[in-house]
């Protein structure tokens, strides 16, 4: 008997002193998981990769927004598709533009409304324009991987045997200007300043027939809450009161969405 209360009395003793350093861990533990991580791909002109004086126009929003609300993050730049992973699996993650559809709905938590885009067919000029969907279904189209575009083309029966997935939009654009393909297929502000942005000429391209529109958001994993997605918001709209949004809409050459103009 007195072996095994010395045996207690032993192990006891030893959870009173880790208990200290158990209770240690939790603080670090908390912060990691609340650490907070904004990523995107290169989609100019809202998020430009390797311009950091001049990063895109919705990751200058977001940054604004979360440095107003005490936590300022800098987004990362990342292939779209790993973009796009990193939304869905990583902890406490945030992604823009993200393009809000019913296939992502219960996929994200919807944070702030950014803009909305527009996609269309662009191809050569002097190629005949792309008016029709039954025109479009004759072609050779590439589409930007990890994005939409490929689940509304098969909407639209279009055969997955025509639709090449790019990793860049660089890639997109190189495969119609060399004729590999006869178009690509996304968003038409994205695109054309891609076009613009590599030096090349956008009158040796034409935008044809518009296939459908969807807001873009700041959209995130589903640990994110309504508290800290709320705080974001009133940020988002003080910024377009007090002038701040459409400063850095101005400076990109762009207008305000209609909803967020003051």
């Amino acid at each position: 008997m007195m072996v095994g209360r010395h045996s207690l009395g032993r192990t006891v003793l030893a959870m009173w002193l880790l208990l200290p350093l158990l209770l240690g861990t939790l603080p670090a533990q908390a912060d990691e998981a609340a650490r907070l991580s904004i990523v995107t791909g290169d989609l100019p002109p809202y998020a430009i990769e390797g311009q950091p004086q001049h990063p895109g126009l919705h990751v200058e929003v977001v940054e604004q927004l979360l440095k107003r609300t005490g936590n300022p993050v800098k987004v990362s730049f990342y292939p779209w598709a790993r973009a796009i992973a990193l939304a869905q699996h990583g902890p406490h993650t945030a992604i823009l533009p993200l393009t809000r559809t019913p296939e992502r709905e219960a996929q994200y938590t919807w944070l702030v409304k950014l803009d909305t885009q527009h996609f269309v067919f662009i191809n050569r000029q002097g190629d005949k324009p792309i008016t029709t969907l039954e025109q479009a279904r004759k072609l050779r189209i590439v589409v930007l991987r990890g994005s939409p575009n490929l689940a509304q083309l098969l909407g639209r029966q279009f055969n997955e045997a025509q639709i090449v997935q790019a990793t860049k939009l660089e890639d997109m654009v190189r495969m119609v200007e060399r004729g590999i393909v006869d178009a690509l297929y996304g968003g038409n502000v994205i695109n054309m300043e891609k076009i613009r942005a590599t030096g090349r000429n956008p009158a040796s391209f034409q935008t044809g027939m518009l296939v459908e529109s969807a807001d873009m958001w700041l959209a995130g994993g589903k640990d994110f809450g309504e508290h800290e997605a709320g705080a974001w918001r009133l940020a988002y709209e003080a910024m377009a009161k007090d002038g701040a949004l459409l400063r850095i809409y101005r400076s990109y050459g762009l207008p305000m969405p209609q909803a967020s103009a003051p």
